[in-house]
């Protein structure tokens, strides 16, 4: 039985939410600021493009007010006669044609001094829909919350119509970061089959690219069952659950029939598909995952829909009008903005001011409805920049409030193009290009992705010393604070298990082809030193359904054959391996959080350190033979390996992981950033600008548009008295200040 003790909940109401600078709301009109050095500056905007506006000056800081009625507004600065983007303002939006700033004018929540009757509805109590209403303490509101459990909690603020919410964890999982994730990625309708009755009938499509019956149901009864907690899972990524047709359609070679399973071509906003459960279905798995303290991350597309969308039939203005990506004279590349991935596919033009907003709103009210986690961005490089920054403004100004991160991750296909960083600077500027503060928190790293899964794991192509080389890269090449996404495969790729066992076959898509069949015993021991290093390294990274025991299949659809979780003896070791390794991450905040350094590298052999300022973790991965490591580790914690005089005794073919409990402190300067360690590594010894150990190995470059067509992230109080706070408030006129003081036994709270 639950003891439930006190909990206060004190919101600390001054005045407004923060609203950047340069378009704040006053009694007065919308206030626009320019800070800088000029001779003049002027407010262009599309209140009234024929006139501008001048504006004065004052310590530097040039202002001036202009009235304006709700709505979305275009505008520049003109400096000494040149037109600039406002650059304390990353909204952008296009008028006639030209990128502009944009400015919401009555948009941005905000709650006012005047509150009275201020109205608090908290979902995680025992009646998800009472009102609590406050009584006023000066600046201060009370609320005695005596049913908060552990767990996650929405509370929305209401005042003068505009409404923010304060969104926060309690308990064992509130101080969750998102390179603590673990990250499993389901394909909801190839996963469990938890509810036969919602089953679709048969499409048309060929048997394996049809519907197979996976629900939303089957993910909340393995949830229940605690698969992915005993896993070591503690973050789902569900595959898109809008409403998908209900026909088949061409698949990308011009012979088969595909369908729309894979949630990837909806034709509903806001509506979750029957075939996956409904709605219903969809609120009881966010419900029972974090009851169990794991976050959801809903996969969102964003730059198309399916021809049948309720956008196309109304907005057909929405959609360019481009060619089909990859035919002749449309590039992948050239044509990225405006080309469907195919015909039925409509590509969505995100310079309509329109459609943009709209889809930004869909992207909220999933958020929202949902108590969701983060959203996956499909298809990235093939929507204009501001739709990113757009969309991360809004989910950050929406989600973030109290400071709980909302998690954005990316999908921006890209390859890897030689053996040199010079060779690969492209494509890490293209993945960088939309990774920051007002844009995504993280991507997938492609790039480590064909240069370590496809040379060295799966082919053995290249040597430990490039997977060293590569994973360094990993760290220093990415936007600082940027949390990448490690994976080994994905449901755009072969399965990784069929790609080790090399049989000819992992490449074929279809049942009349031949397809990859049970792998040898020896692929899944190699396939372990690929996953034991995805789970040491930094990021958060992501196991696809089935990675964890081995499935195996070819190329899309047939790497998403339904799964079967009666396990063979090799399947069921594997797994064991996988869950193994993967709690210990969760046990060790240097394997989450910890920064990467070479420890030693060789061909066949490559041991690495993971270090916070509190501990440090040695993994070596062993592909070779028998040998032996000098190291001043004191405990094994994974593997066979034996200590003595200094040095560990390392069996062949293996995985160890050894720790000691305190770190010198000269080793722990400036280690005790617990992001991502995307720094540079200062002690590793190998070039950063050209991996000597690969200028002899042949390329093995890979197409950066693989599965493109089917498928494509306060509670301090600062103990000053009331008055500091008030002059405060004043001087800045925007804050929302949240402080939970909570003490109860772990149990999750439903907040819809």
């Amino acid at each position: 039985m639950i003891q439930m003790r006190r909990a206060i909940f004190l919101v600390l109401l001054l005045l407004a939410m923060s609203i950047p600078n340069a378009q704040a709301e006053t009694e007065e009109g919308v206030l626009f600021t320019w800070t800088g050095s000029a001779n003049s500056v002027e407010l262009i905007g599309e209140w009234d493009w024929n006139n501008t506006t001048t504006m004065s000056e004052s310590g530097g800081v040039w202002s001036t007010t202009v009235q304006l009625t709700e709505g979305l507004y275009c505008y520049k600065f003109i400096v000494d006669e040149e037109y600039i983007f406002d650059p304390d303002n990353t909204y952008r939006g296009y008028c006639d044609g030209i990128e502009n700033s944009v400015i919401r004018v009555g948009e941005t929540p905000h709650l006012s001094h005047q509150i009275i009757d201020e109205k608090l509805v908290v979902s995680s109590v025992e009646n998800p829909n009472s009102n609590y209403a406050f009584t006023q303490n000066g600046q201060t509101w009370e609320l005695d919350l005596t049913t908060l459990q552990d767990g996650k909690h929405s509370i929305a603020l209401n005042a003068d119509g505009k409404d923010s919410l304060a969104i926060f964890w309690t308990g064992p999982n509130a101080d969750f970061e998102w390179d603590d994730a673990l990250i499993y990625m389901v394909m909801t309708d190839r996963f469990v089959n938890g509810n036969a009755s919602n089953d679709g009938a048969p499409s048309g499509a060929e048997a394996e690219a049809d519907w197979m019956g996976g629900d939303l149901e089957g993910v909340t009864q393995m949830i229940e069952a605690g698969y992915f907690t005993d896993l070591g899972v503690n973050a789902l990524w569900i595959s898109p659950f809008n409403t998908n047709p209900n026909g088949s359609y061409l698949a990308a070679d011009g012979q088969h029939q595909v369908s729309g399973y894979h949630g990837y071509w909806p034709v509903e906003p806001r509506q979750v598909d029957p075939r996956f459960g409904g709605e219903k279905a969809l609120e009881e798995m966010v419900e029972a995952a974090h009851s169990a303290g794991i976050r959801v991350m809903a996969d969102f597309v964003v730059n198309h829909v399916h021809e049948d969308h309720v956008y196309v039939q109304e907005h057909p203005e929405w959609f360019n009008q481009g060619c089909i990506c990859g035919t002749s004279e449309c590039d992948w590349t050239e044509r990225r903005l405006d080309c469907l991935f195919m015909d039925y596919m409509p590509d969505l033009d995100w310079k309509n001011r329109d459609a943009s907003e709209q889809i930004i709103s869909d992207a909220l009210w999933w958020a929202e409805t949902f108590d969701l986690d983060g959203l996956r961005v499909d298809a990235v490089k093939h929507v204009d920049d501001h739709a990113i920054t757009n969309l991360a403004t809004r989910i950050n100004e929406r989600m973030e409030a109290t400071g709980t991160d909302f998690y954005l991750k990316g999908e921006t296909a890209m390859g890897w193009s030689g053996h040199s960083l010079e060779d690969n600077a492209e494509q890490y500027q293209t993945i960088n290009r939309y990774i920051g503060d007002d844009a995504l928190d993280g991507q997938a790293d492609f790039v480590l992705y064909h240069a370590v899964v496809d040379n060295v794991f799966t082919t053995g192509n290249m040597d430990y010393q490039h997977l060293d080389y590569w994973t360094n890269r990993s760290q220093d090449q990415y936007s600082d604070g940027a949390i990448m996404v490690p994976y080994l495969g994905s449901h755009d790729s072969p399965r990784y298990l069929s790609r080790i066992d090399n049989d000819g076959t992992q490449w074929n898509q279809w049942q009349e082809q031949s397809l990859p069949s049970t792998p040898a015993s020896t692929s899944y021991e190699s396939a372990k030193q690929g996953i034991a290093w995805l789970l040491t390294t930094p990021g958060a990274p992501m196991l696809y359904m089935g990675d964890e025991f081995g499935q195996h299949g070819g190329a899309d659809p047939d790497n998403r054959r339904m799964l079967n979780f009666t396990l063979d003896t090799q399947q069921q070791d594997l797994h064991n391996f996988t869950a193994e390794i993967a709690n210990l991450r969760l046990e060790h905040e240097a394997l989450r959080r910890g920064v990467y350094s070479t420890f030693h590298a060789e061909t066949d052999l490559l041991a690495y350190e993971m270090t916070t300022g509190e501990e440090s973790i040695l993994v070596i991965l062993n592909r070779g033979a028998v040998t032996q490591l000098e190291s001043d580790y004191d405990e094994v914690i994974f593997g066979d390996a034996t200590l003595f005089d200094n040095a560990l005794a390392i069996s062949a073919n293996s995985v160890t992981i050894v720790a000691k409990s305190t770190v010198e402190e000269n080793q722990t300067d400036d280690t005790n950033n617990t992001n991502n360690g995307n720094s540079s590594d200062t002690n590793n010894t190998t070039n950063q600008t050209t991996n000597p150990t690969d200028n002899t190995q042949p390329d093995d470059n890979n197409s950066e548009e693989d599965g493109q067509v089917d498928d494509d992230e306060s509670a301090a109080s600062d103990e000053s008295d009331s008055s500091n706070w008030v002059r405060n408030l004043l001087a800045i006129g925007v804050v929302i200040a949240v402080v939970v003081f909570i003490q109860m036994n772990r149990k999750s709270g439903d907040n819809h």
